[in-house]
């Protein structure tokens, strides 16, 4: 059995997962990358990306392996791009299709119910998926595989969750060669690395209380890796790609500190690369921060999102205090380990005051890095609510967003409150500016009319700055490397196809 799993715009640690699992069960598996140049929510144009569209190759790479089945990872924002090449597929191989993937796994009704969707996926995908392969291998298709729902007579067939996977420990170490193959040196020289699946807390904002929802009564949902299984993993990436440094992207990567205590010096002493990761002030105790510095951390993520505990508290399900904060910021600078927080712009019941308060937490906490960004609203999602309550979404905008069609998390206007945009400049280049500065052009309308009128381009200066100062500044020119990488392989594979000499891309 041929397999083709699509993916898009960046590294899917999903779809390296299931191609690891599926080719550890006796399956052929193809993985195919589509940059989606011009297409990001950081680079778009309607006629570049046109111009760039990897499409024809795709379709031609696929034709030419010869598929027995489809399967595209979905997420919201990339959703409509998955069902157009979807519809693309279909007019050039008769194979069936199947989505899975975050944004499937919240909507399944919405995404089965279009025509070039044949089956969808909900939840974790691996032993689904080999069970279905194994149908079709056999000839024999069974319409009760557990987590895939079908269509059948003009019938769908929604099937009960199966319990989710307890031990991750199992599960192979993801394929990374044939997504790095597509890719450029920075994906393997900043590998992404998971050790754990779910996540303690349940914010109105991400998509893990609805996918907890989902899963309720099937298991425990918060799971991890075992010490050994995860340096075993960054072991063999070492010795492969000689990667620079590791990106953990748990969603919460000190939530267990047994764990972390058996892994902190089973990672310095047998990977020692500097490393980031996500963490929560409630699990920032002194012990963590010590295991954390002696480990390799340089750089620590806080999911802050707001500096007004009323807005946590009341829009965000964020219980915790602005004093535990001040103690885990505290603990991380004794330590000398950089830190960042994340900030939501557009978030439901947010105001001039509320905003203000913000501000002036974070330069209290001084922190290395600010990551202001818009609110997206995922399906499903609490938030939703708190939108239509706040009179910033219409009743009907859900259904937009379980289709992929709202934009207007793109939008920062605030009804008659005001445009929150012009405090994206200073969040961003809070760390860089004196803390009594910072404090005078809070309370000065002069000054932040002034910045109001700055083009968008003095928040990425301001960005680039920051980084170079917190030593992540490869960030920027990885992006740059990036595009151009994609840029010249799409030019020249486009070339050669007209040429007629495709066979030198096989």
């Amino acid at each position: 059995m041929r397999v083709v799993l699509i993916c898009s715009e960046d590294f899917s640690l999903g779809i390296t997962s299931l191609s690891a699992y599926l080719k550890s069960k006796g399956y052929e598996v193809k993985v195919i990358f589509d940059p989606k140049q011009f297409e990001k929510s950081y680079s778009q144009n309607k006629f570049l990306a046109n111009l760039f569209a990897r499409r024809d190759l795709i379709l031609r790479e696929i034709e030419t392996f010869k598929p027995d089945i489809v399967g595209f990872s979905v997420f919201t924002s990339n959703y409509q791009w998955a069902l157009k090449m979807a519809r693309a597929v279909k007019k050039v191989i008769k194979v069936p299709i199947i989505f899975g993937g975050v944004h499937t796994t919240l909507v399944p009704e919405t995404v089965i119910s279009e025509d070039a969707v044949d089956m969808v996926c909900v939840g974790e995908g691996e032993e689904p998926l080999a069970e279905l392969l194994q149908c079709l291998e056999l000839g024999k298709m069974s319409y009760s595989v557990k987590n895939i729902w079908f269509k059948r007579d003009g019938e769908i067939i929604k099937n009960e969750i199966r319990p989710l996977m307890q031990d991750l420990d199992a599960l192979p170490f993801p394929d990374r060669d044939d997504l790095y193959a597509q890719l450029p040196r920075s994906y393997s020289k900043y590998p992404i690395i998971l050790t754990s699946y779910g996540c303690p807390y349940r914010c109105t904002y991400c998509a893990n209380n609805a996918i907890a929802t989902v899963y309720k009564g099937k298991g425990k949902y918060l799971r991890r890796r075992s010490p050994i299984h995860v340096t075993a993993e960054i072991k063999a990436i070492k010795s492969r790609y000689k990667p620079k440094y590791i990106i953990f992207m748990d969603d919460l990567f000190t939530f267990d500190k047994e764990w972390l205590e058996e892994f902190a010096p089973m990672y310095a002493s047998e990977i020692g690369l500097p490393y980031s990761c996500l963490s929560h002030t409630k699990f920032l105790d002194n012990e963590i921060c010590e295991l954390l510095k002696k480990s390799g951390c340089n750089m620590l993520l806080l999911g802050l999102q707001s500096g007004s505990e009323s807005i946590r508290r009341e829009v965000l399900k964020r219980p915790e205090t602005n004093d535990e904060y001040r103690k885990a910021t505290r603990r991380l600078k004794e330590q000398g380990i950089k830190f960042s927080l994340d900030n939501i712009l557009n978030i439901p019941f947010d105001t001039e005051e509320t905003i203000k308060e913000s501000l002036e937490f974070y330069n209290e906490l001084r922190p290395d890095i600010i990551h202001s960004f818009d609110l997206i609203y995922f399906p499903k999602t609490e938030i939703i609510n708190h939108g239509i309550k706040a009179g910033m979404l219409e009743a009907q905008a859900a259904d937009s967003i379980n289709r992929g069609l709202f934009k207007g998390y793109m939008n920062l206007q605030f009804n008659s409150q005001g445009n929150f945009k012009k405090y994206a400049l200073l969040f961003t280049s809070l760390p860089l500016i004196p803390p009594s500065i910072v404090k005078k052009i809070i309370n000065s309308a002069k000054w932040m009319n002034f910045l109001e009128r700055l083009p968008t381009i003095f928040v990425l200066i301001a960005k680039f700055i920051i980084n170079i100062r917190a030593g992540t500044g490869f960030i920027f020119f990885t992006v740059l490397r990036n595009e151009w990488f994609y840029l010249r392989n799409t030019v020249y594979q486009k070339w050669v196809l007209r040429q007629g000499l495709g066979k030198f891309l096989n």
